[in-house]
């Protein structure tokens, strides 16, 4: 998404989810910036999560960040989507 990164992420008991957000966008903000040639902000400062309850509510977030792109109108080949086994589990591709 040009705007915004969705991901869907089972994390370690001990890892709080503030920190590995802030790893994130810290990493990606710096290489962003190093492949543009620019400096600065590149996310916002907040974040939005939401707990998975079970099975159902998993493949719906899977279907759900699938699709984003084509609602979001972008052209096939403008955005990267990395799915695990998992996902492809419990949301096979449809057709």
């Amino acid at each position: 998404m040009p705007n915004h990164v969705h991901v869907l992420v089972t994390l370690a008991e001990e890892a709080k989810l503030e920190n590995e957000v802030g790893a994130w966008k810290s990493i990606s903000a710096r290489r962003i910036n190093r492949l543009l040639g620019q400096s600065g902000a590149v996310w916002q400062e907040d974040y939005f999560d939401r707990l998975v309850r079970d099975r159902d509510h998993f493949a719906n977030c899977v279907r759900y960040i699938r699709r984003n792109p084509e609602k979001a109108r972008l052209p096939e080949g403008s955005y990267e989507l990395f799915e695990s086994e998992l996902a492809l589990q419990f949301a096979p591709r449809e057709g």
